[in-house]
């Protein structure tokens, strides 16, 4: 509270109480303040003034302290309260700067997985190209050779038949051998 306004109000209750003294004397004896008892008017302002001592060592200033603790107390919580919500903020913008940076590097990652995946992918399906050509070509050699031994058996049995005489196993492998380079050589120049 003001010191003024527990003052005035302190004052008003010091001059009611007169009053309804003054009216009290005034009943008994027809007399007021005015008529001549000034030392009685004397006594109750200094009484007052005592009064207005008394309570200003004992009450005002302990209220007033007590009220200005509370004060800086609010002040203090307010202020706290303040540097907590800076500092709330300050980690929010850090969690989130750590998420970017988290979703970031997950897709750098995913992007270079995805090119180890393809470039593997590319890998495993070239030598599977290479293999398969080179398997290929093998069994087109394999059949190849097996065609022209087929062919230089088909030749040597239609020479026997058509020569009439019987031909050594050695000759019949040196013609065939002959006969296969030949046809060969013929293939490779078409």
């Amino acid at each position: 509270m003001n010191k003024k306004a527990i003052t005035a109000s302190l004052l008003f209750f010091a001059v009611v109480s007169i009053a309804f003294g003054a009216e009290q004397a005034a009943s008994e004896e027809q007399q007021n303040i005015f008529n001549g008892a000034w030392a009685d008017a004397l006594w109750v302002i200094i009484a007052f003034a005592a009064l207005l001592a008394v309570l200003s060592k004992l009450a005002w200033k302990p209220m007033l302290k007590v009220l200005t603790d509370r004060e800086d107390h609010i002040k203090k919580q307010v202020t706290d309260a303040e540097a907590a919500k800076a500092r709330a903020d300050h980690l929010l913008d850090e969690y989130k700067k750590q998420g970017s940076d988290i979703i970031e590097q997950s897709n750098r990652y995913a992007t270079q997985t995805k090119k180890e995946i393809i470039e593997q992918a590319g890998k495993e399906a070239a030598a599977i190209t290479q293999r398969a050509t080179s398997e290929i070509s093998n069994v087109q050699i394999v059949a190849s050779q097996h065609l022209w031994h087929m062919a230089g058996n088909m030749l040597l049995a239609i020479g026997h038949e058509v020569i009439g005489r019987t031909i050594t196993p050695e000759d019949n492998k040196r013609l065939i051998h002959e006969a296969i380079g030949k046809l060969q050589e013929e293939s490779l120049n078409k």
